[in-house]
């Protein structure tokens, strides 16, 4: 029996997710001080989305592996290994990351380093995104276009 890639199915899902975290990610984003304060602002709220941000993060993370993503593209698309481990190699860190953030006194998230440290975190999630959206396209585009 012929071996079905799980790519297309898994790509879904991880579309899905991506968009799902890019709004958590922007919930973040929102609740950093403004020049006029609101309510839903300050380090402590942007602590708590993160917190937010935690589980899905880690279950998006602990899904494509355990889907064997990575494998059934590099599988598909051997040139796009390269890209495949760093991506994998991504996921231990961004989550060190953001448990080491999460978890800061309040009194360090008032700290310009904390803010900065909170923002760039965002910027490489953002980055990892879309390079894994990238990967998944081209993927798929190499699963659909080789039956042509």
């Amino acid at each position: 029996m012929a071996h079905v890639p799980v790519v297309p199915r898994v790509a879904r899902n991880v579309v899905d997710e991506h968009r799902r975290l890019r709004a958590l990610l922007a919930q973040v984003e929102e609740a950093f001080a403004r020049a006029v304060p609101h309510a839903a602002s300050g380090p402590d709220v942007v602590a708590a989305r993160l917190d937010t941000l935690r589980g899905p993060l880690g279950a998006h993370f602990d899904e494509e592996e355990r889907a064997q993503l990575f494998e059934e593209i590099e599988e598909l698309s051997p040139e796009q290994a390269p890209v495949c481990a760093r991506l994998r190699g991504e996921h231990s860190g961004l989550i060190r990351r953001l448990d080491s953030l999460r978890t800061e006194s309040p009194e360090a998230r008032r700290e310009p380093r904390w803010v900065r440290d909170v923002r760039v975190l965002l910027e490489d999630l953002a980055r990892h995104e879309a390079r894994e959206t990238d990967l998944l396209r081209r993927a798929l585009d190499g699963a659909t276009g080789a039956g042509d």
